[in-house]
Formats: structure tokens, sequence, C-alpha cells
């Protein structure tokens, strides 16, 4: 079994331990193992077959009970406690938990007093009136469950975070506009770089917090207010999307902004180190505790505060997953991690020479605008034909085309350099689709597969492993072809294709179009954590689409990645040498 199905047993688990009111810090354990399970760098039933439960015991997060579970999971592919508490219940039963405002609780109710157990009866009990004589439900309670519905059949999906960022930045902007607002961010799984959102979690710090909810209430971006108080409003974008504001006094800002932006694992480990020092922490602040009562505040004014009060340095927003940031920052071995400032330009983009929407000079131009030292731009290869993909005589008129450009950049004193490069594709026997003589011209290869999806993982595995080995490849790019919410990753034993990467010296590709976000997180970490490179790149198409390198580095940042591990921080000349020394 893979990371993501044993993650899903244990996710699942929770959710009917939460139906059956079991023990909360029970339904927490399975919760916490679940996202230790989804975020781990290596598939652990490899974990298991090399060494067996203590190995998994050794993963922090994994307990002696937990470690047996996965251990089942990886051997049989089944756990039998999973089967036991679904046999308890139709197999339709967790759907109901993905409407808005159906926690465990209200799941249960229904499902012991009326019997319903899937989307349908539920939307057919709330038209017959049949909910609102259920205790702490009514006629409300049914019409919103109805609207619930549709959100949830319109819009049940996250959001990627490129679709989600720009809004969010729209809309602090707008409440830091507001008089009286002090300050204002957004906070949840946007502030960690996720790649995918959920609701959308705004925060301000005002001393008339009253007048500020009333404001946003009223904001023409939300298409619908659901709630809206003193402190508190509720409300959904177009599409359907949640926005949550909270608006909190000034000695609370850092406290709140710590609590709604963290991950529940990050925050349990957090409040229990404070419990440890006889604190208590919230989101209001930390406060001294003694004889199970708080006591006076220690720290909420700013996130470095709240921090500090229980020993730690500030930790970046994007390190907040519970992923071993709090023993580094104790131990003060926190990364200096990577920020947009340190890119020193992208290797790859297209121009109209391919598939792209703008000349040459026009994405050059883009270039020098946002200070870039240089541009590689990587067209595709002639395999490619959907693509315009470049034959031999066509990549000599490019290259004679950049020569030019390059010594009129030079002549005008600008401190930008084209480089050339190409977009091979990996053909389905992992030759490197290189047009005769042409090796010559480029100043690098970036190699990556566009055809061919459907191979198994072995034989993909192996496709991409002979082109990392041919010697004809600097850049792995888009390494799992993966779609966010549209493709899944074709099948391939990633793990084996970074180890071949990082023996070959072949950087890997953080592809930062929006839609990819290819390589993730955890396996940019985990390519670091081995010794090798990495290189973030847009894949533009236009000259706007370069500032999606912002997607990346946040990629970057949730994987603990530095600035030397990535080749395009590098000095020009740097870059050359090392491209260079590829070549002998």
């Amino acid at each position: 079994m893979t990371n993501a199905e044993i993650a899903r047993v244990l996710e699942e688990i929770a959710d009917l331990l939460d139906i059956e009111e079991a023990d909360r810090f029970r339904v927490l354990s399975y919760r916490k193992a679940a996202e230790v399970v989804a975020n781990h760098g290596r598939e652990l039933t490899a974990v298991y077959n090399e060494g067996g439960t203590k190995a998994l015991q050794a993963i922090p997060g994994i307990g002696k009970s937990m470690a047996e579970k996965i251990a089942e999971l990886a051997e049989t592919g089944q756990l039998a406690y999973h089967r036991e508490l679904k046999s308890k219940y139709p197999p339709t039963l967790l759907d109901l938990l993905r409407v808005p405002g159906l926690g465990p609780r209200k799941v249960a109710l229904v499902y012991h007093e009326l019997g319903i157990a899937s989307l349908d009866e539920l939307a057919e009990a709330a038209q017959q009136h049949r909910l609102r004589d259920l205790p702490g439900m009514g006629a409300k309670s049914e019409e919103n469950i109805l609207h619930n519905l549709q959100v949830y059949a319109e819009s049940g999906k996250r959001s990627r975070l490129g679709d989600i960022l720009p809004l969010a930045e729209r809309l602090v902007a707008r409440l830091r506009r507001e008089p009286g607002v002090i300050a204002a961010d957004y906070a949840g799984s946007a502030r960690r770089g996720r790649e995918t959102v959920g609701d959308l979690d705004l925060l301000a710090t005002s001393e008339r917090p009253a007048e500020v909810c009333a404001a946003f209430a009223q904001s023409e971006e939300l298409e619908e207010v659901i709630a809206a108080g003193d402190t508190k409003v509720s409300g959904r974008l177009p599409g359907g999307r949640q926005v949550d504001l909270r608006v909190v006094p000034p000695e609370s800002w850092g406290a709140a902004l710590q609590y709604f932006t963290g991950s529940q694992a990050h925050n349990i480990a957090l409040r229990t180190r404070a419990q440890r020092m006889n604190l208590t922490l919230n989101e209001y602040g930390v406060f001294e505790f003694h004889d199970e009562q708080a006591g006076a505040r220690v720290a909420g004014a700013t996130e470095e505060e709240v921090y500090a009060a229980v020993g730690l340095p500030w930790i970046p927003p994007e390190l907040r997953e519970d992923r071993g940031e709090i023993q580094a920052a104790e131990e003060g071995r926190l990364p200096r991690l990577l920020e947009l400032g340190d890119l020193r330009g992208d290797l790859h983009v297209h121009t109209t020479a391919s598939d792209g929407h703008a000349t040459l000079e026009e994405m050059a131009a883009a270039a020098l605008e946002r200070g870039y030292e240089y541009l590689g731009v990587s067209e595709h290869s002639p395999s490619l034909y959907v693509a315009n993909g470049l034959d031999g005589a066509r990549l000599r008129a490019h290259r004679e085309e950049i020569d030019e450009l390059n010594a009129d950049l030079r002549r005008r004193g600008l401190g930008l350099t084209i480089l050339l490069g190409t977009e091979a594709d990996i053909l389905p026997d992992g030759s490197v689709d290189l047009a005769p003589g042409t090796w010559e011209l480029l100043d690098y290869v970036i190699a990556s597969v566009h055809q061919g999806f459907t191979a198994d993982a072995e034989r993909m595995t192996q496709r991409i492993i002979t082109a990392l080995e041919s010697g004809w490849v600097d850049i792995l790019g888009h390494p799992t072809g993966r779609i966010l919410q549209e493709r899944e990753a074709y099948g391939i034993h990633l793990e084996e294709v970074l180890a071949a990467a990082v023996k070959a010296g072949v950087a890997v590709e953080i592809n930062a179009a929006p839609e990819r976000l290819d390589l993730d997180d955890i396996h940019s970490r985990l390519v670091q954590q081995q010794g090798g490179l990495l290189c973030i790149n847009t894949d533009a198409h236009y000259p706007a689409w370069l500032d999606h390198l912002r997607y990346g580095v946040l990629v970057a940042r949730r994987g603990w990645v530095e600035p030397p591990t990535v080749i395009n921080t590098w000095p020009l000349r740097d870059l050359r040498e090392w491209l260079a020394r590829r070549r002998k």
C-alpha cells in the first residue's frame, strides 16, 4: 500500500471513532498518525519490509500500537480493525462528513435517529421536513443543510493554492484599508503554502472589532454572508468557497495568527510543550497555568513572543506541519529557507517558437522587469508535434536568434543573459528526444515525459531512470506528470527515480505552474536530504506566468529547502561551470 492509501484508512478510522463519540485523544491519535504517514518521505511499506515494526516506531508520531496496524496494512493491504468499524455502518455514511456544517456528532444523530446514511437520504429527509424535530435542529437547520448540500455538490473540492492565494491577498489588502484595522493577514493552509486550500481563514486586529466585521460583511467580495457577529464573519466567495474572518484585540494578534496558521498536529505539539512548562496556549495568548486554572498572560501580541514563551525561535509558517520543526527549533537547526529573492532566473520557459504565447523578445523583457540575471528558453523537442516541437533546423535558427539577442543586451548594458535549453521528451524506451547534431547547440537539457502515461510503474520508472543515466540530461522536468485535481501522477516508483537523479547529478525540477507543483514538498525535502539538487521553474508560456515562481518557492520552503540546493539561485558563472562539468 502507498502512504496515501494507509493514511486514508487511518483517517477513516478517526472519522468512524468520532461518530461513535469515542475518547477524543484516541480519535486525535489516528488523525495525527494519518498526517504523519501522508507526509513521510519514504513509503512506509518499504520501511516496514526493511526494518519491521521497530523501524516504523522510530518515526516521530508512530507508537507501538499504530506501528502494528501499519504493518498489517503493509502486509495484507487491509486492517481488521478498520473492517470491524466499517461493518457497523453503511458504506455511504462517511460521505455526510463532507457536507459543510455536518460534523461527526450530527452525522451520528441523523443516522441513529432517522437511519440516514447517504447524501440522497439526507436531502430527502430535509425536503420532507423530517430533520427539524431532532434535538438541536429545526426548520433553519433543514434549510441550511439543503443549501450546504448544493454548495458541496458545486464546490466539494479544495482550491489550488494558485487560485486561492491571489484572492486571499486581495481580501487582506481590503481589510488593511479599513479604518480601525491595525494589522490583517490570511492564515490556515494558505499561509502554510499547501498546494490546495479548503476554507480561507482571515485575521485582523482592531480596537473596534464590530465595525471591522460589519464592513467586511458588506464587502462585495462575499457572495453570501453565513453569519456576522462582533468578532467573526463567515461567508461564501463566488464558487462556494467559505471564508472566515476573525477580529482579535492587539494583545492576542500573535497568538491568533499562530493558532489559526499551524496545522492541527503542530498546534497540539506546541500546546503539549507549553503544558510541560506550566503554561497554557490558545488563540488568545500564552498564560500561566496552575492548579488547572489559567493565570496571568505571558505572551500573545506577536508570533515571535508566543514561540519565545515556550522556549523556541519563531518557526516559519510553511514548516508548521509537525514534521520535526519543533525539535529543530529547540536545537537551533531550523533551516535558512529559500526565498523568492534568492532566485536569479528561470530555466524553463516557452516562446512562440514552440507552444508559448509570447516572442523571445517579450519573454526577455519580462525577465528584465523582474531583475533576472538569466532566462532559460527551453522549447519542446521534435517528437512533441502537438506542441510544435523544434527539429534540428529550427533549433539552429533559434540558437542564432538567441545569440543576436544576447549581443544586443550586452550592447545596451543590460544584465540579462538568455540561455538555450530544450524540454526534450523522454521516449518510451528511455531515450532522450534530441535531433542529431543539436546537443552542441544547447546550454542544457530538461527531460520530461509528455506521452505514454499508461505504462505500468515498473516500466515508467525504468524509462525515466534510463534517461537520467544517459548523460544527456541536466534537469528532470515535472517528475510525476500530475495535474492537481485533474490528473493523477503516472505510475512511478518516485523514490527510485529521485535516487537515480541524485546519483547522476541531475537536478530535479519543482515545476511552479500552479496546476502542477511537481515535485511536491515531501519529495523536494527528500532530494535535499540525499544531497541532490533542485531547480525551480515556471514552465511559463506567457510573460505573466513568470510570477508563478513564488508557488515553487512555497513548495521548496515546505520541503525545508535551502538556497544552495537550488541551481537557479547560483550566479550565472557558477551555473555555467556546473553545466560544463556535466558535459565533460
